[in-house]
């Protein structure tokens, strides 16, 4: 009875430490809204490892009292999802997923012959990840996984009626997730992820285990800090090659809309920030992006006539932006 008691109050605990974690992870990023991003992992496919006695505790202790010798053997098998997710900032995201396994269960008992039927679970949880690397930096991170959610498991109706298998074809259980994963992005928005995680069920005692790998399709990289677009506003990217800080198209539409926009505007003015990737050291990238932020000012001031005053650049070297970083973003502010 005290083991219950404990159960149901840490399962009462669990929504408020997910809950708090959220806030803490919000309260964490700068900006919250400057440093996010949407994304899709669809699909998920994987292998669900399934506990000996998954889910029958309840009919097996049934079976037992009438002395049939009940016993279940679970089959491992596949499972598969989707999970949409929300990049709070560069090292935190939160995912609510849904996720599908069926498998066969074998009913042993002394008084018929072995049976065998269909489990299907559906797990619909929320989770937080923990990034060990600057998402936006590194194509390739390490994560950690945790998360709550709602099982249900059915069974087939094909079952016995005689004991209480009604409390077996219908489980619904409070499951929490954890593991270690990996994600590799090839661009800004595509990349491969797979992780290895522990579920344990509160009300059956019950752990089992999967693996699983899937596609992250990534929407709205953030840029730094001040950029986002919004109506009338124009910005423009501009990518340099490797190790250099020549303005490749100096007659690019972007950057004559933003010098059209500054004459046209008494109030207006440029803001360049420059970036470069981690090729070199810290020192050497630093001045090589001051390098191309004062590159495409200077583009804009003999070229377009824009006023130097009305220019103001800021390099970030390797440390902002996102991977694969040899641009300088700029935009006009009013």
């Amino acid at each position: 009875m005290m083991v219950d008691t404990m159960k149901k109050r840490m399962s009462s605990l669990i929504p408020q430490a997910v809950g708090a974690a959220t806030l803490l992870a919000a309260a964490s990023s700068q900006a919250f809204f400057e440093d996010s991003s949407f994304y899709l992992v669809v699909p998920t496919v994987g292998y669900h490892y399934t506990d000996e006695t998954d889910n029958a505790d309840e009919a097996v202790k049934a079976y037992k009292a009438d002395n049939s010798g009940l016993k279940i053997e679970f089959d491992d098998d596949a499972k598969y999802g989707i999970s949409f997710g929300f990049q709070m900032n560069s090292k935190f995201a939160v995912e609510f997923a849904y996720d599908y396994s069926e498998y066969d269960a074998v009913i042993k008992t002394s008084a018929s012959p072995d049976m065998k039927d269909k489990v299907t679970q559906h797990y619909i949880h929320f989770d937080h990840l923990y990034y060990f690397s600057d998402i936006y930096q590194n194509d390739f991170s390490f994560y950690i996984p945790v998360g709550i959610g709602y099982a249900k498991y059915d069974v087939d109706e094909e079952l016995p009626e005689k004991g209480d298998w009604k409390s077996f074809r219908s489980v619904e259980d409070t499951v929490i997730n954890f593991g270690l994963g990996a994600q590799y992005m090839f661009g800004d928005h595509f990349g491969i992820r797979g992780d290895v995680r522990g579920l344990y069920g509160f009300s059956q005692s019950n752990f089992d285990a999967y693996a699983q790998v899937g596609a992250v399709f990534r929407f709205g990289v953030p840029v730094p800090v001040g950029m986002a677009d919004d109506d009338g506003i124009k910005t423009a990217d501009i990518q340099f090659k490797l190790n250099s800080t020549q303005v490749v198209n100096a007659d690019n539409p972007d950057i004559i809309a933003l010098a059209e926009a500054v004459k046209n505007n008494p109030h207006a003015n440029i803001k360049i920030f420059a970036y470069s990737d981690k090729s070199g050291n810290t020192n050497y990238n630093m001045k090589l992006s001051q390098r191309r932020a004062d590159a495409l000012k200077n583009v804009l001031m003999t070229k377009y006539g824009v006023d130097e005053y009305r220019i103001y650049t800021k390099a970030f070297g390797d440390e902002g932006g996102t991977s694969r970083s040899r641009h300088a973003v700029a935009v006009v502010e009013y």
